[in-house]
């Protein structure tokens, strides 16, 4: 890979940049653990004051993260033309909060309607969108490419505090105030995250200006796909990221009813699998940088991406007996391998994608594999029906392990920008 900016020790994040990336952690940590908030206030507000039906209820899941993958390409066009992406960071903040307090706002007046949560969860989807690809663009843009994967991983972890810390909240919120009162809480924690932002301070000249000549948004988009042709190693990635999504949102919509209907654990087990997936994330959080370092990052990703999907066949497995212990085996493994490969994807595409169009290529990347999430969700009842609940597991283990063996079959060796000169 490159080397490290000039000045900077290698794997150290350079003086300007370190005092941010504490800001950008906790930006992260606590809008992701607000939007658990939302992600339960939303569809309890649909089923038990809207009366809305399964088919309702889906569809507000389903637009969250559909609209992110319709979106996402030209989310990618707004980062990469923007002249100050933190800018950018702070006021899609700001409108999420503004969205989020819609609904308890409408709740107190009695105008919330079923069309309006399914509005906000659409709208609320496609900003998230764009603050996912932002992120790692302000990352690129002032961290040297030997402290990607340090930076990456701490906001990894960050982000993996909120998924731990949020469900919780969430829980107690909805059941102490009621769902629509608690998510003045999401509300909130957009305005933390804004706020930190706004408290990051970077030297004026690495706001940098984007070029005032600017391409149309379909010769935008072009440049983006010719990044992707240019480097086929970044093609195979967004495959084995959309085969993971796949498989992993069609066993996700299944597993707890695996775990109470089919191998009879209780509510106190299934909560302990999922206690271990956040142990084994945040176990990988803090030694991956010593694991790609040691491995080497273009050797991560055709190993770990796989063990992550083979993993998934130890849910179908846990019918055969010793459920507990199986599953316990499945998050260990999965939460550590998928947090890892994770980590050096996104290094990966920040090191292979000129800075000038980094934001297109994720944008492009994460358009395929979020448009998979509602998909995988959906067909999975629909399949459990035709095959059963452990056949239909074991199909979307094998999506998601055939989409990472891809990465596996040919490995292109990468092109640096500067040698590809894109």
């Amino acid at each position: 890979m490159a080397d490290e900016s000039p000045g900077a020790a290698p794997g150290v994040t350079p003086r300007p940049f370190r005092g941010a990336v504490p800001a950008l952690m906790f930006s992260q940590g606590v809008s992701v653990a607000g939007t658990q908030v939302t992600a339960l206030a939303l569809p309890t507000l649909a089923i038990l004051l809207l009366d809305a039906g399964p088919l309702a209820a889906s569809l507000v899941f389903a637009l969250e993260y559909g609209i992110q993958g319709l979106t996402g390409p030209f989310a990618g066009v707004l980062v990469d033309r923007v002249a100050s992406r933190r800018r950018l960071l702070i006021a899609v903040d700001a409108v999420q909060l503004l969205l989020i307090a819609t609904v308890p706002l409408a709740h107190a007046a009695g105008a919330l309607t079923l069309a309006q949560l399914c509005a906000v969860a659409a709208v609320s989807g496609a900003l998230g969108g764009v603050s996912a690809i932002a992120v790692p663009t302000v990352v690129a843009d002032f961290v040297p490419r030997g402290g990607l994967v340090a930076v990456n991983a701490k906001l990894a972890g960050a982000r993996s505090v909120g998924q731990i810390a949020g469900p919780g909240l969430a829980a107690a919120l909805v059941q102490a105030v009621g769902a629509s009162a608690a998510m003045v809480a999401d509300a909130v924690s957009y305005g933390l995250s804004a706020l930190a932002m706004s408290l990051l301070r970077l030297r004026r000249d690495e706001e940098r200006e984007r070029s005032a000549a600017r391409p149309g948004i379909a010769e935008s988009l072009r440049e983006g796909i010719d990044v992707l042709r240019d480097q086929p190693l970044l093609a195979r990635l967004a495959v084995a990221a959309a085969a993971l999504n796949l498989g992993g949102a069609g066993l996700g919509g299944l597993f707890a009813y695996f775990a109470y209907q089919v191998v009879d654990l209780g509510p106190g087990e299934l909560g302990l699998t999922q206690g271990v997936y956040s142990i084994a994330a945040v176990t990988a959080v803090s030694t991956g940088k010593r694991v790609i370092r040691r491995v080497g990052l273009t050797r991560v990703v055709p190993v770990f991406g796989p063990l992550a999907a083979g993993a998934l066949f130890l849910i179908p497995l846990a019918s055969f007996g010793a459920a507990l212990p199986v599953l316990i085996a499945y998050q260990l493994v999965f939460g550590f391998c998928a947090t890892v490969w994770g980590v050096s994807w996104v290094t990966l595409q920040q090191q292979l994608s000129p800075t000038r169009q980094l934001g297109r290529v994720l944008g492009l990347s994460r358009s395929v594999g979020q448009l998979v999430v509602p998909v995988g969700a959906l067909l999975g009842g629909a399949l459990a029906g035709a095959v059963g609940t452990t056949g239909a597991l074991a199909v979307f283990a094998s999506i998601a392990l055939a989409g990472t063996l891809t990465v596996v079959a040919t490995r292109p060796r990468p092109v640096l920008p500067g040698a590809s000169g894109a």
